[in-house]
């Protein structure tokens, strides 16, 4: 029986991804999958290692098991000064190293993250819609047994790494809010000598529009400001962020 909780807080994380200024704008979109988020099904065994582990593993020096394997690491990586140990893999038959072949256990969806940093001029809106105006960075990745739990994980490592934000509520001021309130964005005006009815949809010059850039740019530099921005893209974005008046 399907899990009615389960479903509303999968929902909830899927509306809460594809609101945040940091995964969305006008190239890119969570409720597109293979742009703000990639993922996918894993026939995994109970190792939790997917089918294209078929046959053989990675093992990484340092890791269980790794000893048995030294001689092979240190002949493997004699010459090479650069990769540190921590790195090194080697590839190991799968059946050798768990004593048994690989077998069907469960199956598993992977996530991968990626955010945003617009490059444009964040006071043209005409930029916002130029793929190449928007950097992709890595972002947080995982997985779980099910679609819901994963989409629940994802919004969970999203929101620990990138802040709890929504692009509309939480990226406009409050003068922008409260112009929101009294100003439509767009204005209908009859298209002179049509007897039809119909009407042009023009820009409201009353309504403060800010653009996706903005958005993106105004997150950005909460962003830069964390811990977590700090150690992985030090000074990245600084000549960006000084663009915002």
């Amino acid at each position: 029986m399907t899990d009615i909780s389960i479903q509303l807080k999968a929902k909830q994380a899927f509306d809460f991804l594809n609101d945040h200024p940091a995964l969305n704008n006008p190239s890119s979109s969570v409720c597109v999958f293979g742009s703000s988020i990639w993922f996918y099904m894993a026939r995994c065994c109970k190792h939790n290692l997917s089918d294209g582990c078929l046959y053989d593993v990675n093992v990484y020096r340092g890791t269980k098991g790794w000893e048995k394997y030294k001689d092979k690491f240190d002949k493997t990586f004699e010459k090479d000064k650069d990769t540190p140990k921590l790195l090194q893999s080697i590839r190991v038959p799968y059946k050798e190293y768990y004593g048994e072949p690989w077998k069907f256990d469960h199956v598993e969806y992977w996530y991968e993250t990626t955010f945003y940093a617009f490059l444009g001029n964040p006071y043209n809106r005409k930029e916002d819609y130029a793929s190449e105006n928007w950097g992709g960075y890595c972002g947080p990745e995982g997985g779980a047994n099910t679609f819901d739990e994963m989409l629940i994980k994802c919004a969970a490592a999203v929101k620990r790494k990138f802040g709890n934000f929504n692009s509309y509520y939480d990226m406009h001021t409050k003068e922008e809010l409260a112009n929101h309130k009294k100003n439509m964005p767009m204005l209908f005006k009859p298209i002179k000598g049509d007897k039809r009815g119909c009407k042009l949809m023009v820009d409201n010059p009353k309504y403060k529009n800010v653009s996706q850039g903005e958005i993106n740019l105004r997150w950005l530099k909460w962003y830069n400001q964390t811990d977590s921005c700090k150690k992985n893209w030090p000074g990245q974005f600084d000549k960006l962020i000084a663009k915002l008046k």
